[in-house]
């Protein structure tokens, strides 16, 4: 997909054509078996070798699954393998080592299930399970992870992970705050790279799971009033000690990367605003073309059609708030992102009333390939507009 191509455009569409098509209903037009698999791997490798899981287990994981059916257990019971490790160093006293066992574990459970939508029962499992682990990591990583929840109206509360690190920005007695947003596929428990980068610059993160992602996504479907939530968040960590919510930042990745932008243009609380790949509206979900995204929005929207889901997802637009939009905001597109067309981030960064973009012609979606680039500049960016 080139820039020309939706240029201007408000609906993203994504150009994955090596995907098998879906039907209006939402059921698969072929079997997913062996090329499907390998298929998830090629697209997944770097995003699973970015957040720990072990080179030789995906080898070994990519040579055994021959069907989708397969994979969401498959992985789950590699992280069985390294949450043994993780108790194992936990009886031994090495909390070090239990941190980063039971933490890789998690994250090969959520990955067997973050987009895998077989069978809802196993797959709520494996999920469940990926979130008990992390929370059995959380008091071994450094800075320490508590867990909080926000009370929310009208249904369960929202949960998120809150990290102080031990030391602050020169001159501040307190953390500022950054909060961290998933995409579609993603919850909570990824973000922890992320993180990092503002722990070691003295920044406090709150991870949060939104509406329709997650432990969220059992109460509450996608919803074009997500900044409700994300908001609700805020006001519950507000006042807590050691960080300093007057110095408030929000960073969004993928479609996380459109909810950045709309929960900061619904809050005006926030004093800078990241938003990495994320469209400008994310529009019908019938439109896109890739399999991953069109399953993670029946998904997320709890609904069996793309007429239902279209519903949903036409309304998320940042069409009537970009104007409200008065945080400092840096965009971040990829030129060969063939999931959110580039022209979709460049538009939240030409619209926003304070905006900029940074843009790596050669990035792929999330900019991957830029990693060691993109990251820290947005961390030194999102510091540098909070103190």
């Amino acid at each position: 997909m080139n820039d020309d191509t939706h240029h201007d455009s408000e609906e993203p569409h994504s150009s994955e054509q090596s995907e098998e098509p879906r039907s209006s209903d939402g059921t698969e037009s072929e079997q997913r078996g062996r090329d499907f698999v390998e298929d998830r791997f090629d697209r997944w490798w770097t995003r699973f070798l970015a957040k720990g899981l072990d080179r030789y287990d995906l080898r070994t994981l990519r040579s055994e699954i021959e069907t989708w059916d397969e994979w969401c257990e498959a992985f789950a019971a590699v992280g069985e393998d390294h949450a043994e490790r993780g108790r194992e160093a936990e009886a031994a006293g090495n909390e070090t080592s239990a941190g980063e066992h039971f933490l890789r574990a998690s994250m090969y459970c959520h990955f067997g299930s973050f987009a895998w939508f077989v069978d809802e029962d196993r797959r709520e499992t494996a999920h469940r399970r990926a979130v008990e682990l992390w929370e059995r990591a959380a008091p071994y990583l450094d800075p320490a992870a508590e867990r909080v929840e926000a009370p929310y109206p009208g249904g369960a509360d929202i949960p998120g992970y809150l990290r102080i690190p031990p030391t602050t920005p020169d001159g501040l007695d307190e953390s500022p705050l950054v909060i961290l947003l998933s995409g579609l596929d993603s919850t909570k428990e990824e973000q922890h790279t992320r993180a990092s980068d503002f722990h070691a610059r003295g920044v406090a993160t709150l991870s949060l799971d939104g509406p329709g992602q997650g432990e969220v996504w059992y109460t509450r479907p996608m919803t074009p009033d997500y900044h409700e939530a994300i908001s609700a968040a805020v006001d519950h960590v507000t006042g807590i000690d050691g960080i300093d919510a007057s110095r408030l930042g929000i960073y969004g990745v993928s479609i996380g990367g459109f909810y950045a932008p709309h929960v900061a243009a619904n809050d005006d609380r926030f004093d800078a605003c990241v938003g990495l790949a994320g469209p400008f509206s994310v529009g019908p979900a019938s439109l896109y073309q890739s399999v991953s995204m069109r399953d993670g929005f029946l998904h997320a929207c709890q609904v069996d059609s793309f007429v239902e889901a279209d519903e949903v997802t036409e309304r998320m637009t940042l069409r009537g708030d970009i104007e409200a939009l008065t945080a400092p905001t840096l965009a971040i597109a990829g030129g060969n992102d063939t999931v959110i067309p580039p022209e979709q981030t460049k538009r939240v960064a030409k619209r926003a009333p304070n905006g900029e973009l940074l843009y790596y012609p050669d990035g792929d979606h999330v900019c991957k390939n830029r990693v060691s680039q993109y990251r820290p500049y947005a961390a030194d960016w999102m510091l540098d507009h909070l103190v």
